[in-house]
């Protein structure tokens, strides 16, 4: 998993290609933990609230540039042009419509983003 979040960083100037619903996953489940932790040390500190609020917003400025390019490469791999992240503007309706995008499985053909690959089978037992 800790892989996955620094590879986003690698990547953060790479918005044409493709990301595999596994390793978006892997990596938002980082970015979520650390949003957590943000969020649970400015309810214990409530008394210093404006640093952990600084400290979120600085977190939100250096990630913005990787995460952005990681949501484009996720809706390319669903063969979804990546401007459509624009629709997180709409209340409700465009957050559930990502949220579908990103949980939705690979196109499994090559396209304009780039080939086709295929996530790793699971052993069975």
């Amino acid at each position: 998993m800790i892989k996955a979040y620094f590879e986003m960083f690698e990547r953060d100037r790479e918005f044409s290609t493709r990301q595999t619903k596994e390793d978006f996953w892997r990596s938002a489940c980082i970015d979520i933990i650390i949003w957590s932790a943000l969020a649970i040390l400015a309810i214990i500190f409530k008394d210093i609230i404006i640093f952990w609020g600084a400290v979120a917003i600085l977190y939100l400025l250096v990630t913005f540039s990787a995460r952005l390019a990681l949501w484009f490469r996720r809706m390319h791999d669903t063969g979804i042009r990546g401007t459509f992240s624009l629709a997180i503007l709409i209340p409700v309706l465009g957050v559930l419509a990502l949220l579908f995008i990103f949980m939705s499985d690979s196109q499994p053909k090559n396209n304009v983003y780039g080939e086709y690959v295929k996530p790793p089978k699971k052993k069975k037992k």
